[in-house]
């Protein structure tokens, strides 16, 4: 019997492990369609009328030189955008947190509340359905509930950059932004980009490319502090940026998550901080 026993169980580790059955074996052809389709679906997503922006000059991730005089962005439809679900409960985040890595901090209720209600509103769209369900058909997650918990758990658990400070998590470092001693680190949204270029925190210093579909390689400085050169996805919803590094984070994590999109090729580069605190987005971006 325990001869009959080892042998079953062989058969099924093989099964587990043979080609036909991989947890979370997702193809790049299965990533573009994937990708491509909340794309198309991103209803939340600004049209060309709604976003205005000036390039100005090309410059070079290692130039200190100021060569836009202007801002990046000349024109925002905030009316038409930042009255959305989504936008409003992802703008209310953005202050939420302590720049600087250095800094412990603590999530108050408000706050969690605050959070709550973010994946809330983008679990609604359809962008984020479409997610979910492709990552339960990929076995990545069992439930709604289950989904919801990722999300939370690994862009908004605190963790340490810096020392012994739990000055940090996925969501502050690629949504919000972060200092340390002497840069940035992170900062790859577009929408906290055009908030703090308006408050005067970012000075703009030039554009280092400009690809299709509106992606952005900008320099500039935030608070005096430099960022060589970060990527911006221009007019995309938060729901769809979440999405679309949600799932290359679950799929491709710490390699590049390679795919097209519309007819664009492009690539997201995550990595997770599990020699912390387990399974939490250290950075998501798209390259």
């Amino acid at each position: 019997m325990a001869g009959r026993n080892s042998s079953i169980l062989i058969l099924i580790s093989l099964y587990l492990h043979s080609s036909s059955f991989v947890l979370g074996s997702v193809s790049n052809t299965e990533l573009s369609a994937f990708v491509t389709g909340i794309w198309n679906d991103d209803t939340n997503g600004a049209s060309f009328s709604d976003i205005t922006y000036n390039l100005q000059s090309h410059t070079s991730s290692s130039s200190s030189a100021d060569l836009a005089n202007n801002r990046l962005f000349h024109y925002v439809n905030e009316n038409h955008l930042f009255t959305k679900p989504t936008y409003s409960a992802f703008i209310a985040l953005l202050d939420n947190f302590d720049k600087n890595t250095a800094h412990s901090e603590h999530t108050s209720s408000t706050e969690t509340a605050e959070i709550d209600r973010f994946i809330t509103e983008v679990m609604k769209t359809s962008v984020m359905s479409e997610t979910y369900r492709f990552l339960h058909g990929k076995g990545y997650t069992t439930s709604t509930t289950a989904f919801r918990d990722t999300l939370k758990s690994i862009w908004f658990t605190q963790y340490s950059r810096s020392g012994t400070s739990h000055g940090s998590n996925g969501f502050e470092h690629v949504f919000v932004g972060e200092t340390t001693s002497t840069d940035v680190s992170g900062f790859h949204n577009w929408i906290q980009f055009y908030l703090e270029e308006k408050l005067g925190h970012i000075n703009y210093l030039g554009y280092i490319y400009s690809n299709q579909p509106r992606k952005l390689g900008v320099h500039f400085t935030w608070y005096n502090k430099p960022k060589p050169l970060t990527t911006l996805l221009v007019g995309t919803s938060p729901e769809f940026d979440l999405a679309v590094l949600t799932t290359c984070f679950l799929v491709r994590k710490n390699t590049n998550c390679h795919f097209d999109m519309a007819g664009n090729y492009l690539t997201v580069k995550s990595y997770d901080v599990s020699y912390v605190h387990g399974d939490q987005v250290a950075t998501a971006y798209f390259n």
